[in-house]
């Protein structure tokens, strides 16, 4: 059998032998392997130290022939305070007398010298096994018990037996039911059922118990005054030692201050629904009203938009007619020059030279009256176009942002970029116009007309 270290090590071992080369080589070799090693050289003072330290010992090895005080009487003195610490006697006797008195005595084990210190070690081995399970029921036995005083403190507990008869029921119980515990001892688990509660419920509870099932849902229960309160009730079943059903115990917990306020929760929201529908309704239909309107301005602002755009078509048509006529006359223009330069080239000075300066007079003073009369019309257009498209898109500001204050629509918001993007495109075309205009005029004209 391997020897796990770890267990020993757990343990703390008193060891008792009179011979003292014995004693010290094995309490050495033991504190390889246990906590602590506590040695005594006799009976007497393995007894003084197993009673100044008995909560820390956990084994006792002795001899059993020693001075001053046996083994035997040691153990003896020992079982008056502590009946369960494990004992292992060592002798090199096997008398059936100290056989007898040992079993007496409940010794754990009875080792023959000189000890083997393999079997001594797998021997106190499978006992470290045994007192750390122990151990570990003993710590879930006192967390059960912490639970359980978490659960009397927090929850109603009721235990029944087979019959369904309350036998046990805690303070909790008693002080939300309004009845005494000597009041509910012995009554049936349906006592405390309020006459509203269904009896198919209890009746699925009871079979549900019979079965060796456990039960949860929520009981409507009256208290000693006649009013009622409500739990979540989770029930299992309490077995024998032959697994058979010898009860039951349910752990409730009051809900019934959480059911009011989720009543009173549901009533607000309600209430809440209501008001806001109502609400809702109003703003919807004003706010029909407002979109319509602003529907309708947008219409208006849309028709001055194309207003624009006409009058502008209109400036475009007739600037370029106004440049057509300008490039005819100066296509005019040249056309006398030349005649006048080949006329320059004759020696005499005819009348029909005179006339001819005289129409490229004409000319000139016509070009310059429709250069500066061009140049009025163009400027008392545009700024006419532009104070139409400042107050157009002043307009459409303030609708976009009244409406915006209201909702936001997709369909409306892009109407305005739309609109916004035409009245830009257009301010962009009169501009192009005018370079164009600049660009195609004579030079000495426009020198003239803009100094």
């Amino acid at each position: 059998m391997s020897i796990d270290k770890k267990l020993l090590k757990r343990l703390r071992i008193l060891y008792v032998e009179d011979d003292a080369v014995i004693r010290t080589e094995l309490s050495q070799l033991l504190s390889n392997f246990f906590e602590t090693v506590y040695t005594a050289e006799d009976g007497k003072e393995g007894l003084e130290l197993y009673l100044k330290n008995q909560d820390d010992i956990d084994i006792i090895l002795s001899d059993i022939n020693m001075p001053k005080l046996s083994g035997i009487d040691m153990v003896k003195t020992i079982r008056r305070v502590d009946t369960k610490v494990p004992i292992f006697f060592a002798t090199a006797h096997s008398d059936n007398e100290f056989l007898s008195e040992a079993i007496k005595l409940k010794i754990y084990e009875y080792i023959i010298k000189p000890i083997d210190i393999r079997h001594l070690l797998s021997l106190m081995n499978e006992l470290a096994g045994i007192l750390y399970q122990d151990f570990l029921i003993d710590q879930k036995n006192r967390e059960l018990e912490k639970y359980k005083e978490v659960t009397d403190l927090n929850n109603i507990v009721i235990e029944t037996d087979i019959h369904m008869k309350i036998v046990k029921v805690n303070d909790l119980c008693c002080k939300v039911s309004g009845y005494t515990k000597e009041e509910l001892l012995g009554q049936d688990f349906k006592f405390l059922k309020h006459s509203e509660a269904s009896n198919d419920l209890y009746v699925k509870l009871y079979a549900d118990v019979l079965n060796n099932q456990s039960w949860q849902g929520q009981l409507k229960n009256r208290t000693k005054d006649n009013t009622s309160f409500t739990t979540d009730c989770y029930m299992i079943t309490l077995l024998n030692d032959a697994e058979e059903v010898e009860g039951a115990i349910s752990i409730q917990r009051d809900i019934t201050e959480e059911l009011t306020k989720k009543r009173e929760m549901q009533r607000a929201l309600m209430k809440d629904k209501s008001e806001i529908f109502i609400r809702s309704k109003e703003g919807n239909a004003e706010q029909y009203t407002i979109i319509n309107d602003l529907k309708m301005k947008l219409e208006d602002a849309q028709e001055e938009l194309f207003k624009v755009q006409r009058s502008t078509d209109k400036y475009i048509y007739t600037a370029e007619k106004y440049s057509l006529e300008n490039r005819n006359l100066k296509t005019e223009l040249n056309t006398y020059k030349r005649n006048s330069d080949k006329l320059s080239n004759s020696l005499k000075l005819t009348k029909e030279n005179s006339d001819l300066r005289l129409d490229i007079k004409r000319l000139k003073i016509k070009i310059e009256d429709n250069q500066i009369k061009f140049e009025k019309d163009k400027k008392q257009a545009e700024v006419n176009f532009q104070i139409e498209i400042d107050e157009i898109t002043e307009k459409l500001t303030k609708l976009k942002e009244k409406y915006e204050a209201i909702q936001t629509d997709d369909v409306l918001v892009q109407k305005l970029a739309y609109w916004k993007e035409k009245a830009n495109n257009e301010s962009k075309r009169f501009e192009n116009l005018e370079k164009q205009i600049m660009t195609h005029a004579n030079k000495d004209i426009l020198n003239k007309v803009f100094s």
